[in-house]
């Protein structure tokens, strides 16, 4: 995965998935997510984002293609002239990567803040992460 590119940011005013991706992106990850069996297309990812809103096709395609060049859709095959997708990666598998990733830089660069961060709030941490299990 390649949260890192220089386009990339975390948005922590944002809840969700909208932390890590653009809202575009968001919502067709969630569609991905939620149509492929195990594949879907942009014609898929389209039709269902158009009952929402008003979008063109080419925006859906153009955003699809950037997904797989940040590495979260895998192009498997051709449907005539469409691209075939799947996730690399499930919704639980994404957050977990992009919050290490998020980890390892700020560890990176704030060790010891990161450190004493943890050290202060684990009781919490660990309260609300058995909680979610």
């Amino acid at each position: 995965m390649r949260l890192q590119d220089e386009n990339a940011s975390f948005r922590i005013n944002q809840s969700g998935l909208q932390k890590f991706l653009g809202d575009l992106e968001c919502e067709i990850m969630e569609l991905v997510w939620k149509l492929a069996n195990p594949t879907t297309t942009v014609r898929d990812v389209f039709d269902a984002l158009k009952v929402k809103r008003d979008i063109a096709y080419t925006t859906v395609m153009t955003t699809m293609v950037r997904l797989s060049e940040k590495e979260l859709l895998k192009i498997v095959d051709k449907a005539g002239l469409a691209n075939v997708y799947v996730p690399r990666y499930n919704r639980d598998q994404f957050v977990e990567e992009a919050i290490k990733q998020i980890m390892r830089s700020l560890s990176d660069e704030y060790p010891r803040e990161v450190l004493n961060f943890m050290e202060a709030n684990e009781a919490r941490i660990t309260k609300k992460a058995s909680r979610r299990r």
